[in-house]
């Protein structure tokens, strides 16, 4: 049985070839995935952001889950904030970073080799240096005024002019970071000097004690059966029930009406009409939610109109830059994992000299106070974040996820659903044009961009059902996608989409 690495940049894939190759088994490989496309492509993810992994072993009977993302510092007050959101760039946007403690978490319960093995390819990278992708280039020109002059960034700007494509660069002060990482573990990140690094550059809003008092959790994934597969996700605080309620809702119309894209567009935007009502941090009260309850769902869908599209109304409640990478081995460990600095490089703040940025998570609070996801200090923000992990009979039978923000429901679902519904294999499912939804919120129309490669036949059927729907010219955009998948075909097969060209699979 063979062992494969899906990510989006091509040494990240290798450098988790090469962990296998060595003896380390899927979660060691996963981990070393996500320091090397941290260092390659901080426009994505890095050691200043959060996590969410699910894991799955032969013989279990649901995986595991680790949320790694933060909360907010003890000293935040959103009453300081003008305007009813958080700037991308403003102290209060970061919140405490999970990345490296979810790292030896992982390890802690699945690792086999050393950390030092692991880390090895990433802090290699960072002192023999690697070429930038356009991807990069393009982050780093769009916010040349504000990393130009800082610390961490003088890797990618000369006389304050962002280097281009194609230029071969090292992150030194990266790697000596990781270095202490690795060898003196997450203590050094969360209790010494580097956490005192973290603190000074936000102002305070996060103190070390608020670092030092971190820990990552392992907590009950959220489970929805759905065309005979178990799907397995995160729950709130992330937003990622709404593949599951998306396809559920899909399936149980599909009972009443013959199936359509119009089905399962109006599926989605149902369930994501309510999103920011029930996503937020439930704490120790999470069987209060009911996103992915039977009677919730079954409930909305009564909404649903087969001849037009319609707004969804819902009350107000009361009161970018991600990766996506999944490994499986030759074992029948499965590890679906994904990380983010949210929009790009995140806050665009840099910890010192230490070659690293911090994420901008804290956006996702909301500023009207009384509000269930209103900053406040020690609660998590909600979180776009979507890895899945579905199964049958339990027995793995997929692992998929993608970037995209708050679109990842809606890429996810329109990819999955082929699957689940003909076993139509990944690899032709990825070069199917895919739709987003502009606005998706309450009292909202239903206002879709396509890509190039979408059907002329699949943009009448929408229009002639209401919706309105914009053409791009690209046949395949970066911006929806990519998503990445390791699925059970007659043997086990990785799919890397055709929206990211360094994108690969690793098989060995």
């Amino acid at each position: 049985m063979s062992s494969i690495v899906v990510s989006p940049h091509h040494l990240s894939s290798k450098a988790g070839k090469n962990i296998l190759q060595i003896g380390g088994n899927a979660v060691d490989a996963a981990i070393a995935v996500n320091i090397v496309q941290g260092v390659v492509a901080p426009e994505t993810c890095g050691v200043g952001g959060d996590l969410f992994a699910l894991i799955w072993k032969d013989g279990s009977v649901e995986p595991d889950c680790l949320d790694a993302s933060g909360y907010a510092g003890s000293k935040v007050d959103g009453e300081t904030i003008p305007g009813d959101t958080i700037p991308l760039n403003h102290p209060m946007s970061v919140t405490v970073p999970g990345a490296v403690d979810g790292w030896f978490k992982l390890h802690e319960k699945y690792g086999s080799l050393e950390m030092s093995k692991i880390f090895a390819t990433g802090i290699e990278i960072c002192h023999e240096g690697f070429e930038i992708n356009q991807e990069l280039a393009q982050s780093l020109d769009i916010h040349q005024s504000e990393l130009g002059g800082q610390r961490s960034s003088v890797s990618f700007y000369k006389n304050l002019l962002p280097l281009t494509a194609g230029t071969h660069i090292r992150r030194v002060n990266l790697g000596k970071t990781l270095e202490l990482i690795a060898n003196e573990g997450p203590d050094i990140f969360y209790k010494g000097e580097i956490a005192s690094s973290i603190s000074e550059v936000v102002g305070g809003n996060i103190s070390p004690q608020d670092l030092k008092n971190y820990s990552s959790q392992w907590i009950k994934p959220l489970r929805m059966n759905v065309f005979g597969y178990d799907g397995w996700t995160t729950p709130p605080s992330t937003q990622s029930y709404l593949t599951l309620s998306t396809l559920k809702g899909y399936e149980l119309l599909s009972e009443k009406y013959e199936e359509s894209l119009h089905m399962l567009i109006e599926s989605y935007r149902i369930f994501a009409a309510d999103r920011d009502n029930i996503t937020y941090d439930y704490k120790d009260d999470i069987l209060d939610f009911k996103g992915v309850d039977l009677d919730y769902i079954e409930k909305k869908i009564e909404l649903y109109d087969d001849q037009k599209t319609q707004k969804f109304s819902f009350p107000e409640p009361s009161g970018g830059g991600t990766a996506y990478m999944t490994v499986r081995d030759s074992s029948g460990l499965g590890v679906s994992l994904i990380q983010s600095n949210f929009h790009g490089i995140g806050s665009r703040i840099g910890v010192d000299s230490y070659g690293f940025f911090l994420h901008n998570r804290g956006c996702g609070f909301n500023l009207q106070k009384g509000h269930k996801n209103y900053l406040q200090a020690g609660r998590k923000p909600l979180h776009t974040l979507s890895p899945t992990l579905w199964t049958k009979d339990n027995k793995l039978e997929l692992l998929l996820g993608t970037r995209g923000g708050r679109y990842q429901p809606q890429l996810l679902a329109q990819v999955i659903l082929p699957y689940l519904k003909d076993k139509t294999p990944l690899r032709d499912i990825m070069q199917k044009g895919r739709w987003a939804l502009n606005d998706f919120l309450s009292n909202t129309d239903s206002q879709l961009t396509v890509e190039g490669a979408f059907a002329a036949t699949d943009i009448q059927h929408l229009e002639s059902k209401g919706h309105l729907v914009t053409q791009i010219d690209q046949k395949f955009d970066k911006a929806y996608g990519p998503v990445s998948a390791i699925y059970k075909d007659k043997s086990w097969t990785g799919a890397a989409d055709v929206r990211v060209g360094t994108e690969t699979v690793e098989t060995i």
